[in-house]
């Protein structure tokens, strides 16, 4: 008796190790993904421009993310009041906006590389995945990426950087926007924000 409890034990656990181990795995990937892209923009940098980096990094900005729920937390309580078309077009504005800001922030290399550090199953089953960012005579600089399985593929909703939320940041500022000014008034404000991007990595 005390061997086949023995055995049924060693199977639970064996079974939740593995789990855990494809967790960790799978939850790696999206952000393996996005890390290696922006190294190589940064290789190219100058010689493939702010257009060339743009059009790197927006297929993959696009696939690792998942900007309907990255919307939802940027706007809280806002967004359950916004019909179909309004969420739409805050989720393109969104997108174009990350993108924007990685094209115009990752234009340099200075043998930079990201070094994973750990994975963490979160209670509210989500997952955070830390590497940290490394540079000769550097301080490192720790991101945190908080992913998440949605339709069986882990989808990155929001990093946080040396201890700052990427999310936490939007919401305090879209959610003012909006308080003050509304709904357009923000897509405006996304909208030449990006156009200042551009503007200003032109050269």
């Amino acid at each position: 008796m005390f061997l086949r409890f023995f055995s049924i034990w060693l199977l639970v656990q064996f079974t939740s190790l593995s789990f855990a181990a494809d967790v960790a795995v799978d939850a790696r990937k999206p952000v393996d993904r996005l890390n290696s892209v922006l190294i190589e923009v940064m290789k190219g940098g100058k010689q493939m421009g702010y257009e060339g980096r743009y059009k790197k990094l927006d297929p993959v900005v696009k696939d690792t993310f998942e900007f309907e729920a990255v919307s939802l937390i940027a706007l809280g309580g806002h967004w359950k009041k916004l019909d179909v078309d309004q969420k739409t077009a805050f989720m393109v504005k969104i997108t174009d906006l990350s993108v924007a800001t990685y094209a115009a922030q990752f234009k340099e290399y200075s043998n930079e590389s990201f070094q994973f550090q750990t994975v963490q199953e979160l209670k509210s089953g989500n997952v955070m995945v830390s590497y940290n960012l490394v540079a000769p005579n550097e301080q490192p600089i720790k991101f945190e990426y908080m992913v998440r399985l949605v339709n069986n593929q882990w989808k990155i909703i929001n990093i946080v950087v040396d201890g700052i939320s990427d999310l936490a940041i939007k919401k305090a500022q879209y959610t003012s926007v909006i308080d003050r000014e509304g709904f357009d008034a923000l897509l405006a404000k996304l909208s030449q924000k990006i156009t200042d991007y551009a503007k200003n990595n032109a050269a």
